[in-house]
């Protein structure tokens, strides 16, 4: 018998490589990130600086994915 554990929680999108474009979060613009910071966050260079000038650290977590182990009951 397969058991699923399900977290609502959490998403997991598998991305195998970096798209030449991708579209900010805040504004709706295509950009080319400059930098993994601005990637992950997904802003244009412009929300991208606004962020960076309020004044707050841009926090980047990176998680690295481990294959799943066989439940034993």
């Amino acid at each position: 018998m397969i058991e699923l554990e399900v977290h609502p929680e959490v998403h997991v999108k598998e991305q195998l490589q970096r798209p030449a474009y991708s579209t900010c979060r805040e504004c709706h613009r295509n950009f080319r990130a400059k930098c993994e910071d601005q990637f992950s966050l997904e802003l244009c260079d412009h929300c991208f600086d606004a962020l960076r000038q309020a004044g707050e650290p841009v926090l980047n977590v990176h998680v690295k994915v481990l294959p799943r182990r066989a439940v034993r009951v």
